[in-house]
């Protein structure tokens, strides 16, 4: 069972809850309802590759333009494009259940078993856009630490303190809209940091509508444990610090890729019913799945950000 629709039916950028609305079982909606409880999978829209790989031009240079004098010529100049590509991974899991497990509780401890490994997959799958490196996991694709590595291009320090507005600030204009959605990306933690150094300066900096938060009119997504219950974006990077985050979702900004399986884009979940080597009942659940930002001035990094001590009254 494949979640999607066909090659060249669906638009490119379709995000989970987008997904939703092609869902034709009951099995498909619960796949993608999970996945989508993630603020940042719910919000990231997926490009469908065919191929499972993924081109597209990176400007590095503009071409220089001037004024000239009469009977002159222009200077020639070029700009300069680099050729950059992505590539979906296999991601998934099989999942066994005792016969026995069945036979006692019901088909529904069964189910319960299939919502937990699809919670995994949701955990895992964020905390890789965040935190995934190909030199410790090659099998892997390397997330938002690994393209933006303190002290190259967007990238800002904070300078080792608690949050600084104005570098805050200096985030978010780093980012170029692209016709997409900025968001910034951090955790609770770092979201308490933003909203309280917000109201400390007073203004409307700081908002929450309909249960989501906003920083000048840019909603705050959080990204909290991987599938381990480890933080995510935690302070644990040098100094006990950690790490927020600016992108503009969309096409040709940060992304999600996905290629198709069994003739659909989205995720697979395939029933093999009881295996003949064992009493178990097999499930798997497959996705080729990627991440790609496909320009450099649609995400940059707030680094260096010191926790707040928590001040009781």
């Amino acid at each position: 069972m494949s979640l999607g629709r066909g090659p060249g039916s669906v638009p490119l950028g379709l995000t989970l809850i987008e997904a939703q609305k092609y869902a034709r079982r009951a099995e498909q909606l619960a796949v993608l309802k999970t996945f989508a409880e993630g603020e940042l999978l719910r919000r990231l829209p997926f490009r469908n590759l065919v191929g499972g790989s993924l081109s597209f031009p990176a400007e590095t240079k503009l071409p220089r333009v001037g004024f000239r004098a009469v009977n002159e010529g222009y200077r020639q100049s070029y700009g300069v494009i680099n050729s950059d590509s992505e590539f979906v991974h296999l991601f998934g899991g099989d999942l066994d259940v005792d016969r026995s497990i069945v036979d006692l509780q019901g088909p529904e401890a069964r189910a319960a078993q299939t919502e937990m490994k699809v919670r995994s997959m949701r955990l895992t799958l964020e905390a890789a856009i965040i935190n995934g490196d190909d030199t410790f996991d090659p099998r892997a694709f390397n997330g938002l630490s690994k393209r933006l590595v303190p002290g190259e291009d967007q990238t800002i320090d904070n300078g080792g303190s608690t949050l600084n507005l104005l570098a805050l600030e200096a985030l978010t204009d780093s980012v170029i809209g692209y016709g997409g959605d900025k968001v910034l990306i951090g955790s609770k933690a770092a979201r308490r940091q933003i909203s309280t150094a917000s109201r400390q300066a007073g203004g409307d900096l700081y908002e929450v509508i309909d249960g989501r938060h906003y920083f000048e009119g840019i909603e705050i997504l959080l990204v909290e444990e991987d599938a381990e219950g480890n933080a995510v974006l935690g302070y644990d990077e040098p100094g006990d610090t950690t790490s927020i985050y600016c992108c503009v979702l969309g096409d040709a900004a940060v992304c999600g890729l996905q290629g198709p399986f069994e003739g659909r884009y989205g995720i697979s979940v395939r029933d093999f019913g009881e295996v003949h080597d064992a009493p178990v009942f097999r499930t798997r659940v497959d996705w080729y799945v990627g991440f790609a930002v496909c320009n450099r001035k649609a995400a940059a990094r707030l680094f260096n950000v010191a926790p707040m001590p928590l001040v009781l009254p």
